[in-house]
């Protein structure tokens, strides 16, 4: 039945509007040939077709099924290109769809039932219809997709075949373009344990042990693993994965992660055990999906040659040493989750629970795969609305998926497991630490697992009043101490970074406003001193913004802090300490954290007068303001026993707000309740079907995952020999210019300032561009002192500016502000 619904997706096409499209095919039973007509697109068209004068044709062909369960499949195989057809296109007229067309579509129709003998297939529930929906839509995009984009499938003339052999002939291409494509599935491993996909762990952690022996419900399950930085967490996840893969609950798993660079982390990790995962001799794939995986030379390099479309299923050669993946599949992010392993940013997974093209097809890749998302604490209000639809979909098309976190408030866990399976997260009431929760339909269970005993530590927490504090404990710690300071914004760090310098100490800095082929290198720099298999000089200071706080394998001997919520500041202190070693420079693991002092009664200045940047990323003060006070009266860190003694008081219901903290801390729950209504409004639902009820089913380039002030990227370019050139190298010139983009928060960067002469320059590198790329901003930066290169800009009709840019500083702006506080900078 499925075969000869999908067979109906290009119906749309037998009308006068699409065969206009090509005059010199125009059919003669048409008549005279008298110009393009105006109509809706052929996939609305056929949604129109079937839905309309066809229906009761369709309908003796299913006999038993109404308006009700056969309309959200007709949707699904006829919104084929990403997005469910218009409901309010007008009608179907006749210089559109006249008595002729409707005879063809007739014909094929009868032809079809003939062909495909689709049974009878017994009523499925609207509830089960729609849901199913979903998966129809994508597989019959991907159908499309490959149909579409191999070379078995070439136009045949009409009369050398009949319909029954030219579908012999049909199916044998379609075997070979779905093999040259590289999605017949890789032969899953049987589930071995631990020491099997990890054989280096000679002592597994209590959680690994755990994951290896759970008793798993049946059927679709959410397991939430609470445990502590360096616990073995990943392994775990991995474990229960492959024990679920080897029961046929799915084909592979997708690690989602909050950044790029802990994507790009990840994929290095999975590279390395993947393989285990699945019998000797495949072939599996592994991807790396976020939007510039273009330009990571790791997955670039394991991209396999395209198969030849005749090719057999092994017949390539031996097995790839390294990470592989599939040439059809790397080359686009929305085919991301039909590779059977893959990391990427969370963005690309939630994707699929907003109204953007091709959310179908990422539903379809997501439902046979275990989706592990890691750092779950970490997103905003908006974004967990996503991560709830996400879970939510998951289960309603019969995934699992697996939830990491070492700081999940209670709230956040309930609101979790309500989403995967309504009601469950009333069940949950257990308050240990490490814990395990396993949720499925049936029921909620709740694990507490022993701690690590690695794992188990004390953090001394000190608070340092002003930045001379900070930059006096830096400079006086011993000379091979490996320090990170955690910075809240990018000026920020950059600041720090500076007066550190003027100190005459080695700094690296990390953060997101280097060009991309600056950013990847320093990226790589960090974790090679600082990383699990660290080489190299250890004694250095790391300036960086929130993306080395979670998920990347760092460690330090020394953390300081800017203050931030309780959480992050236990995800900073991860990061100390982490790794086994012969010795360290200093006494213990130790948090400094730079923060006003939580006075009972602080004014409304409290946080801004000494970190305003902070507020800005912070907006909540009495949040900030409570993470300051539980955490400084503990005046230590203790994994296991104050992980929820230091959390829960801080975000739980009716928490202490001081009245001068009260007005600025109502209006960020305003908005934060305003960015969660924003969510539930704008995620699709599964039990809604597939269908044009959302706004939007734009791009994915243009569906925002993110609420945050707006960013533009520009590219940074340089003289040569009287050329505009990217400012990196690369071996073609559109990766140079990938290379060469920074993003930047739009009101912060302004206009280029170029005389017509370098106007001119510019629009001449701009000549390849692709049209959409044309209207970037390009700064032609010029040698200045000290390694600097600068560019003009103004802003706002203001007066030209210099804007400065320095490989191992970034791109800084001359309002950026000065370290607060550091009297002699």
């Amino acid at each position: 039945m499925l075969v000869f619904l999908a067979a109906l997706h290009d119906v749309g096409k037998f009308t006068r509007s699409f065969q206009a499209l090509a005059p010199e095919h125009w059919p003669a039973v048409f008549g005279q040939f008298r110009g393009r007509i105006g109509a809706p697109r052929h996939d609305t068209l056929g949604w129109m077709i079937l839905s309309g004068k066809l229906r009761a044709d369709l309908e003796a062909c299913l006999p038993g099924w109404g308006d009700r369960q056969l309309d959200p499949l007709l949707r699904a195989v006829t919104g084929h290109h990403g997005r469910p057809p218009e409901e309010d296109a007008g009608r179907l007229l006749p210089e559109i769809f006249c008595p002729a067309c409707e005879r063809a579509v007739r014909d094929l129709l009868s032809d079809l039932r003939s062909l495909l003998a689709p049974p009878p297939v017994a009523r499925p529930t609207t509830a089960e219809a729609k849901r199913l929906s979903w998966l129809v839509a994508g597989l019959v995009n991907l159908a499309d997709w490959i149909g579409s984009a191999n070379p078995p499938f070439s136009y045949e003339r009409s009369d050398a075949y009949d319909l029954p052999a030219y579908w012999a002939l049909a199916q044998g291409r379609a075997g070979e373009a779905v093999a040259a494509s590289g999605l017949l599935p890789a032969t899953i491993a049987p589930a071995g344990g631990l020491r099997t996909l990890f054989p280096d762990i000679r002592d597994p952690s209590p959680m690994q042990a755990w994951a290896e022996t759970v008793a798993l419900p049946a059927g679709p399950c959410l397991v939430l693993i609470e445990d502590a930085t360096g616990s073995g967490k990943t392994e775990a996840a991995l474990l229960l994965a492959h024990r679920m893969m080897a029961e046929g609950r799915a084909g592979g798993l997708f690690f989602a992660l909050p950044t790029m660079a802990t994507a790009n982390a990840m994929f290095g990790r999975l590279g390395a055990s993947y393989r285990r995962l699945f019998a000797s001799g495949t072939k599996p794939s592994l991807v790396l999906a976020h939007g510039r995986t273009a330009l990571h030379d790791g997955f670039r390099s394991s991209i396999l040659p395209a198969a030849p479309p005749t090719a057999e299923v092994g017949e390539e050669g031996a097995e790839p040493a390294g990470p592989s993946c599939a040439a059809w599949i790397a080359d686009d992010r929305r085919k991301a989750f039909l590779a059977e392993i893959g990391a990427g940013t969370i963005d690309q997974a939630l994707l699929a629970t907003l109204p953007s093209r091709h959310a179908a097809l990422r539903l379809l890749g997501l439902s046979r795969r275990v989706l592990i998302v890691d750092e779950a604490h970490a997103y905003d209000p908006y974004m967990r609305e996503e991560l709830c639809g996400l879970l939510r979909f998951q289960a309603a098309l019969g995934g699992s998926a697996i939830v990491l976190s070492a700081t999940l408030p209670q709230a956040l866990r309930r609101a979790l497991a309500d989403a995967f399976a309504e009601g469950r997260g009333g069940d949950l009431v257990g308050t240990a630490y490490p814990l395990v929760t396993v949720v499925s339909a049936a029921a909620a269970a709740e694990y507490p697992v022993v701690l690590r005993s690695a794992s188990a530590r004390r953090v001394a927490v000190r608070r340092l009043p002003d930045a001379d504090s900070v930059i006096d404990a830096i400079t006086a710690a011993p000379a091979d101490t490996a320090i990170a300071w955690v910075r809240n914004t990018v000026d920020d760090a950059i600041a720090a970074s500076d007066a550190l310098r003027e100190r005459g100490r080695e700094v690296i800095l990390f953060h997101a406003r280097f060009a991309m082929a600056d950013r990847l290198a320093v990226e790589s720099t960090v974790l090679a001193r600082f990383g699990k298999r660290a080489h190299g000089p250890r004694a250095a200071i790391v300036v960086a913004t929130q993306v080395i706080e979670q998920s990347l394998d760092l460690d330090f001997d020394l953390m300081v802090s800017d203050l931030a919520p309780i959480d992050l500041l236990i995800q900073r202190a991860g990061r100390l300490w982490r790794h086994e070693r012969k010795a360290r420079p200093v006494a213990g693991p130790e948090l400094l954290v730079l923060s006003p002092e939580p006075v009972a009664d602080p004014q409304a200045d409290w946080l801004r007068k000494l970190l305003p940047g902070t507020a800005a990323v912070y907006p909540d003060p009495a949040l900030l303001w409570r993470s300051a006070r539980i955490l400084f009266a503990a005046g230590a860190i203790v994994t296991p026993t104050d992980m929820r003694t230091l959390i829960e008081p801080v975000y739980a219901k009716g928490a202490d707000v001081p009245v001068g903290l009260q007005d600025k801390s109502d209006r960020a729950a305003g908005k934060d309740a305003a960015a969660a209504g924003l969510g539930r409004i704008n995620v699709l639902n599964p039990e809604d079907g597939y269908c044009r009820g959302n706004d939007g089913w734009e791009d994915d380039v243009r569906t925002p995952t993110r609420l945050s002030e707006g960013h533009v990227l520009a590219w940074l370019a340089r003289m040569e020999n009287g050329r505009v050139l990217p400012w990196a190298s690369a071996d073609s010139p559109a990766r140079a210019w990938a290379l060469s983009e920074v993003s930047v928060r739009a009101n912060r960067l302004g206009e280029p300032v170029l005389d017509p002469a370098l106007t001119a320059l510019v629009e001449q590198a701009k000549a390849d561009w692709p049209r959409y790329l044309r209207e970037t901003p390009v700064l032609v930066l010029s040698p200045a002192a000290e390694q600097w290169w600068e560019a003009g800009v103004r802003r706002a009709g203001g007066p030209i500016e210099s804007v400065r840019y320095r490989r191992d500083s970034g791109l800084v702006f001359p309002d950026r502000r000065r370290l607060v506080g550091l009297t002699n900078s």
